[in-house]
Formats: C-alpha cells, sequence, structure tokens
C-alpha cells in the first residue's frame, strides 16, 4: 500500500487543519487497507455495516495513536485544533459511506464512540511511538467484539494488523509535518 506522506515542493505551508485532513486521508486508506488485508486472511464480514464498524474501529484506533504521535510536536493548542479536525473530518467520511450503504448513521455515532473509547484508550500504555500491548489487545477486542468474538482475529490485530497501521501512520505523518 502507497501512501503520499509528502506536501508538493511548491505548495505554501500548510495550516495544522491541512495536515489533519490529510492525516484522516492517509487514516482511511489504513483503515480500510487493514480491512481487506483480514479478509484476505480468512476474517470474513457477513455486511456492509459490519465492514463500516470494523473501518470504524480501526479509524477511532488511528486517532488515538494520531495524538500520542503528535503529543510532543504540537503545544495543548495546536493539538486540539489538530485532534479535532481529524476527528470531524474522519466522522464525516465515514458518515458519507454510511449513506452510500443506506444507513443513516449521523457523525455524531462516531464523535461518541470516539469519546467512550478515548477514554479507554488513556488508561493504556503507548510510548516512544509504540503501542504496548494493552493497547493493542484492546483494540484487538473491539475488532472480536465487531466479528461475534472471533478471538482469532484479536490475535491478528495485535500481532499484525495494528503494529502495521501504527507503523503507516506514523510514516504519513512525519511526512507532512516535515
Amino acid at each position: 500500500m502507497r501512501i503520499k506522506t509528502k506536501w508538493n515542493k511548491r505548495a505554501k505551508p500548510q495550516s495544522i487543519e491541512d495536515i489533519a485532513k490529510a492525516v484522516g486521508f492517509i487514516s482511511w486508506q489504513i483503515a480500510t487497507n487493514s480491512l481487506l488485508e483480514l479478509e484476505n486472511n480468512g476474517y470474513e464480514n457477513s455486511t456492509q455495516t459490519q465492514r463500516l464498524q470494523i473501518v470504524r474501529e480501526f479509524l477511532i484506533f488511528l486517532l488515538q495513536v494520531a495524538d500520542r504521535l503528535v503529543y510532543k510536536q504540537l503545544d495543548t493548542e495546536q493539538r486540539q485544533r489538530f485532534i479535532t479536525t481529524l476527528a470531524i473530518h474522519v466522522a464525516d467520511t465515514l458518515t458519507d459511506n454510511y449513506t452510500d450503504i443506506g444507513n443513516l448513521e449521523d457523525s455524531s455515532v462516531f464523535i461518541n464512540l470516539l469519546n467512550q473509547r478515548a477514554e479507554d484508550y488513556s488508561e493504556l500504555s503507548f510510548n516512544n511511538g509504540e503501542a504496548g500491548f494493552d493497547f493493542l489487545r484492546y483494540f484487538g477486542e473491539q475488532i472480536a467484539i465487531i466479528m461475534q468474538n472471533d478471538h482469532f482475529v484479536s490475535q491478528q490485530i495485535v500481532d499484525i494488523e495494528g503494529p502495521d497501521a501504527i507503523e503507516k501512520l506514523h510514516k504519513g505523518i512525519d511526512g507532512l509535518f516535515a
């Protein structure tokens, strides 16, 4: 999977909001590619709604990761603007996709779940750009719940999909802030 991580050399300096929207686009790419990887590894989904629920959980996870990755780069006000813009951008994209399949879930559902998960993730370890086992395990458990408690998928998330998603997002954020 290729991710564009650099701005055009002739482009004007980018605002925090522009960077957040680009990170949102990268997050969407990572989440949808991760869903495809799960399916390619035999973890089938029964409906389009279930597929979007998995993408939604990936996006929530990636938002938590993004927040931790920019923590030292941005001051409190910049970080708040970054995360707010990122969350709204991702929520709107997800809402559009839910609408495309006939589900009228609005962005407030995503934002409410994001806030709930943010509380849970806040107690889990993430140091020096790497998620702790508890951070990845929690994410894996959320995916397993969506997939009717398929605990094998949780292990796939902890061992492969979660770390891979973090690595791709880290690369994207580093490139966009360079």
